[in-house]
C-alpha cells in the first residue's frame, strides 16, 4: 500500500544525524529519496564501520533512500544536482552556513531552477544573528541551548552531555519533516514552494517550554538569577557552584521528582513515572508513606517544605531497598502506578512487547 508521501520526489544535501533523519521520516511515508553525498559518502558512513563505508547508525538514518555520489564542486556535478532538483518537490540541505551558496545549491538558485520547490535548510543556529556563521554539533547545542545543565549530571566538577540520544539532532529531525509536509499540504492549496528554516538551537528550546518566561510570573528571580550567574562566571568560580546557586533560586523544580525517578530494589533498579497528584498519591500510598503536599493548607511557598520532602525522599529510597524490583513492580501495577525496570537496549533486541508492536 503506498505512503501518503507516494509520488513525492525529495533531494537531499545531508549528513549525520538531523536532517537525515528528517528525510528517513519523509521517506517512511512513501516519499522518494535521493541523497546526493559526496564521492568518498558523507562522514556517518565512516562512523564505527562493519562493512567499508556502511555502519549501522548510517543505515538506520537513511533506509529507503537513494545514494548519488556527485562532487558538487565541479561543473558536472553542479549540473546534474540541479537538473536533480528541477524535477523534484523538495531539498533538504543541512551544511555550514556559508557552503549551500558557494556551492550553488542555495534556496535562491535552486528556487530558480525550480519555482515551486520546498527547501529546508537546516543549521545549528538560525543563519540571522551572532552565530549565523557558526557551524555546531548537537553536543553544542546541548550546552548553549540550557539541555546540558538542565539534566543536572556532574562528574569531577563538570556537566555531562546527554550520551544516550543525540537529543537535539533528533527533536529537529522530526521538526524538519513535519515542516516539509506542512509545506506541501500548502503548495497543493497555494501551488506556491517556500523556504524552511530548522534550527538544532530553537527545536532544543522548544522542548524545554517549562522555562518559559512570563512577565507575570517569575521574571524577577529569573533576571535575578541570570545576573548572579554571569557574576559567579566573572569571578572564575566553578561549575558546580554555579548550579548549586540555581538550585537555590529553583528550590522546588524538583520536589516531584520523587515521583518521577528511578530506584534502587533489594536486588534491580526500577523507574517510576507519575505526573498527576492523583498518580502520586497511588505511589506514596503504595510505597506506604505520607507526604505533606496531599494534605489541605499545603503551602508551595513555605521554604519548611524544601526539608520535608528531602526528608520523604531519602525514607522511599529505603523503604523501596526492602523488596526486589519484582515485588514492588507488581505493587505498582496492583495500585495503577506506571512503573517499569531499567533495561539496556541490547536486551530489546527479543523483547516480547517490542516484538508484538
Amino acid at each position: 500500500m503506498p505512503g501518503p508521501l507516494d509520488g513525492i520526489k525529495i533531494v537531499e544535501f545531508t549528513q549525520i544525524i538531523a536532517a537525515p533523519f528528517g528525510g528517513m521520516l519523509l521517506s517512511d511515508m512513501g516519499a522518494e529519496v535521493i541523497k546526493v553525498e559526496p564521492i568518498e559518502g558523507e562522514p556517518w558512513r565512516l562512523h564505527t564501520e562493519f562493512l567499508p563505508k556502511e555502519s549501522k547508525t548510517f543505515i538506520t538514518l537513511n533506509r529507503g533512500k537513494k545514494s548519488l555520489p556527485l562532487d558538487l564542486q565541479s561543473k558536472e556535478g553542479l549540473e546534474i544536482a540541479q537538473k536533480l532538483v528541477s524535477d523534484s518537490d523538495v531539498v533538504i540541505i543541512n551544511a555550514r552556513p556559508d557552503v549551500p551558496k558557494n556551492l550553488g545549491i542555495d534556496y535562491e538558485t535552486l528556487s530558480q531552477v525550480n519555482p515551486k520547490l520546498i527547501y529546508c535548510d537546516n543549521t545549528a543556529f538560525g543563519r540571522q544573528g551572532p552565530h549565523g556563521y557558526r557551524p555546531g554539533y548537537d553536543l553544542i547545542i546541548q550546552a548553549m541551548s540550557g539541555l546540558l545543565a538542565a539534566d543536572n549530571k556532574v562528574v569531577d566538577g563538570v556537566p555531562q552531555q546527554v550520551t544516550a540520544t543525540a537529543v537535539a539532532d533528533y527533536t529537529t529531525g522530526v521538526a524538519i519533516a513535519w515542516g516539509v509536509s506542512a509545506a506541501l499540504f500548502s503548495r497543493e492549496r497555494t501551488g506556491k514552494g517556500q523556504k524552511i528554516d530548522t534550527t538544532l538551537l530553537s527545536t532544543s528550546l522548544l522542548i524545554q517550554g517549562g522555562f518559559m518566561e512570563m512577565e507575570e510570573h517569575g521574571k524577577e528571580e529569573k533576571d535575578e538569577l541570570v545576573e548572579t550567574l554571569g557574576a559567579l562566571r566573572q569571578a572564575g568560580l566553578p561549575y558546580q557552584s554555579l548550579l548549586d546557586q540555581q538550585q537555590i533560586f529553583s528550590p522546588f523544580n524538583n520536589a516531584f521528582r520523587i515521583y518521577y525517578t528511578t530506584y534502587q530494589t533489594a536486588d534491580d533498579v526500577i523507574a517510576i513515572a507519575c505526573l498527576s497528584n492523583r498518580l502520586r498519591k497511588k505511589a506514596a500510598d503504595a510505597i506506604g508513606v505520607s507526604d505533606p503536599r496531599f494534605s489541605e493548607g499545603y503551602d508551595l511557598e513555605d521554604p519548611s517544605m524544601v526539608s520535608a520532602i528531602e526528608s520523604l525522599s531519602e525514607k522511599m529510597k529505603s523503604i523501596i531497598l526492602t523488596k526486589t524490583g519484582e515485588e514492588w513492580l507488581s505493587i505498582f501495577d496492583a495500585a495503577g502506578v506506571p512503573a517499569g525496570p531499567v533495561r539496556f537496549i541490547q536486551e530489546l533486541t527479543n523483547d516480547e512487547q517490542v516484538i508484538a508492536n
